[in-house]
Order: C-alpha cells, then sequence, then structure tokens
C-alpha cells in the first residue's frame, strides 16, 4: 500500500489528494503543554509518523527518523464573529494540506485555531501512506487518551506497540513476492489471455488537465 501511493506521489508531486485533515474541536480549558506532550507523543510512539522515504538506487527506502516536534502552527481568531471564525477555519483546513515531499517530510503536521478563551479547533493533517481512515480514528482516540494522562501529570496508559507499521510492511513484501506471487499472477493470465481491453463509453470528454475530482458510478 506504501509503495502504491508512493507511485502516484511521483507520477503526481506536489498534489495534496493524498493528505487527510480531521478537524477536532476542544471545548474547555486548554493546555498547550499537555497538548504538546501528546502530539509529540503520537509521534514518538507510531514510527510511521516521522517516516520518510527517499530514493536510494532508484528504489523508495524507509528512514525512521528520531522522535521529534510534531509541527504545530497557532492562529487567533478570537477576534472573529463565529460566522467568519468557522469561515476561518474552513480556509485553514483547506491550507493545511500543503504538499509534502515524501523524501523529507514530516507526513503528520498540526495547526491549532484560537476561538475563544475556552475554545479551539485543532487540524491534524497526515498524509495517506502513514494513514487511512481506521488508523485515522485510532490516532484520535490516542491523542485524546494521551493529553488527559498529560492533564492529570499521570504517565501514559498506551503501551508500546510490539510491531511497527514497517515491520508489516516487510512481512507483506516477503509475502507477495516469489512463488507466493507467481501462482495467482500464472492463474490470471491464464484466465485473462485473448479478451479484448473493456471499452468503457464517456458521456463526456476527458480535462485537459487531470485532477482529483470524481464522484461515483
Amino acid at each position: 500500500a506504501q509503495r502504491r501511493l508512493w507511485i502516484l506521489d511521483r507520477l503526481q508531486p506536489g498534489g495534496t489528494e493524498y493528505l487527510m485533515t480531521v478537524a477536532l474541536r476542544l471545548r474547555g480549558p486548554l493546555d498547550r503543554a499537555a497538548l504538546r506532550t501528546a502530539l509529540d507523543g503520537l509521534q514518538h510512539r507510531h514510527e510511521v509518523l516521522r517516516t520518510r522515504y527517499p530514493v536510494v538506487d532508484g528504489e523508495p527506502v524507509q528512514i525512521v527518523d528520531e522522535p521529534g516536534a510534531v509541527p504545530l502552527d497557532e492562529e487567533d481568531l478570537g477576534a472573529l464573529d463565529p460566522a467568519a471564525a468557522d469561515a476561518r477555519v474552513a480556509a485553514l483546513a483547506t491550507g493545511a494540506r500543503r504538499p509534502v515531499d515524501l523524501a523529507e517530510g514530516p507526513v503528520l503536521s498540526a495547526m491549532l485555531a484560537r476561538l475563544a478563551e475556552r475554545e479551539h479547533v485543532l487540524l491534524l493533517t497526515v498524509h495517506h501512506i502513514a494513514c487511512d481512515g481506521r488508523s485515522e480514528d485510532i490516532l484520535v482516540g490516542e491523542l485524546t487518551e494521551r493529553y488527559a494522562d498529560a492533564v492529570a501529570g499521570r504517565p501514559t496508559s498506551s503501551p508500546e506497540p510490539p510491531v511497527q507499521y514497517a515491520d508489516f510492511a516487510h512481512w507483506q513484501r516477503e509475502r507477495l513476492s516469489g512463488e507466493a506471487l507467481r501462482r495467482p499472477l500464472d492463474h490470471w493470465r491464464e484466465r485473462l489471455a485473448g479478451l479484448p481491453p473493456l471499452d468503457l463509453p464517456t458521456d463526456r470528454p476527458r480535462p485537459a488537465v487531470r485532477d482529483s475530482a470524481g464522484g461515483l458510478a
């Protein structure tokens, strides 16, 4: 899955189609130090959130960086009326989807918008190479737990994972190579041999410039 996303990124560098942004509305007093601890702890625990993908001898490799500070920008919207503040948050969510150089990273960043003394919006942006819809829910849940632990001054309740995503990626690649891959490929090559290409009719011409806008068929 990561290799596929890396290839798509190489085909269309500078794109933002594979960036995922989630907005979390925070109500109540905000402990910024605890939020920083929670964000950095999340990145520390999950190596995939601090992994970059440079090219070595024509092939992508995974480089896991040492734990560091998750990029966190802040903007104060307290002077705006509610409608203008909501519009600005929407614009910030769009702006948070800045192109990510997978060779350099980071694949995780955050933006904190202050709406009032006791109301904030936290925007988390992560590249799809490091996260999907299911794992996004897990990360948000873990971030919430880590923040609560940091506010209470207690050790995190999240144990260290026994394996990292890179371990799974290595296992999957080994499993989908050699004889394990050759047999299903041979099967489908035989089944599909001689069939004409499927020509699906379209109801309009393709746009001159490719974009990611789409629908359902």
